[in-house]
C-alpha cells in the first residue's frame, strides 16, 4: 500500500477500536456472569466511505480464538497462530473468499486487502476499493466462520449515514442488500 494509506489505516484502526469498545461496553453490562462460559460467535465488519480518497474502506474483526480454530480447521497439520505473518495472510485470504460485495446488477466489486493485524482480542483485516461510480442496490454476501459455528453471526455496519445501519448475516441468511 502507498505511503498516504498508512495514516488512513491508523485512523481506521482508532475509529474501529472505538466502535468495538462502544458496542462491547453496553453488551458486557447486560451479559450475565454465567453466560461468559459460552462466548457468542460474532464478527463485525465496518464499511465506511472515505470521501477524501474516493474509496470504501472495510475493516473485518474476527475474534482471535475463532481465528485459532479456523486456522486449525484449514491447516490441521500446521500450528499457525493468528498473529504470525502466515496466519494473518491465510486469514485475510479466507476473508476475501467469504465476504463479497456486489454492485447493482450483480457484478462482484474488486476489493483489495491492505493488511491484517491483531487488535485487542480480535484480528482486524483491512480492505478497500474505489468508491463505485454507480448508485443503487448493493448486495453483501458474508458467510465468515459459518462452516465452524452453527450460531455464527456476521454483523456488517454500513456507515454511509448516521446512525449507521447494521446487517446481521448468518449461515441461513448470508446475503442482504443496501442502497447507496
Amino acid at each position: 500500500m502507498s505511503g498516504p494509506a498508512v495514516p488512513r489505516r491508523r485512523l481506521l484502526q482508532g475509529l474501529a477500536g472505538a466502535a468495538v469498545a462502544a458496542l462491547a461496553g453496553p453488551a458486557a453490562l447486560l451479559w450475565p456472569a454465567t453466560a461468559s462460559a459460552h462466548r457468542s460467535h460474532v464478527s463485525l465488519t465496518r464499511l465506511t466511505p472515505n470521501l477524501r480518497a474516493s474509496t470504501w474502506e472495510l475493516v473485518h474483526y474476527l475474534h482471535y480464538h475463532d481465528c485459532n480454530e479456523l486456522l486449525q480447521a484449514l491447516l490441521p497439520q500446521r500450528r499457525l497462530e493468528p498473529d504470525s505473518d502466515e496466519g494473518k495472510a491465510r486469514l485475510a485470504l479466507y476473508v476475501e473468499a467469504h465476504f463479497v460485495l456486489l454492485a447493482p446488477g450483480g457484478a462482484a466489486l474488486a476489493v483489495q486487502t491492505a493488511g491484517a493485524e491483531v487488535v485487542g482480542d480480535s484480528l482486524a483485516v483491512y480492505r478497500e476499493l474505489p468508491a463505485p461510480a454507480v448508485k443503487g442496490l448493493f448486495t453483501v454476501s458474508a458467510n465468515l466462520l459459518c462452516e465452524l459455528f452453527a450460531d455464527q453471526v456476521n454483523n456488517v455496519s454500513l456507515e454511509f449515514v448516521r446512525p449507521s445501519q447494521t446487517l446481521m448475516l448468518t449461515a441461513q441468511q448470508s446475503r442482504a442488500t443496501f442502497t447507496v
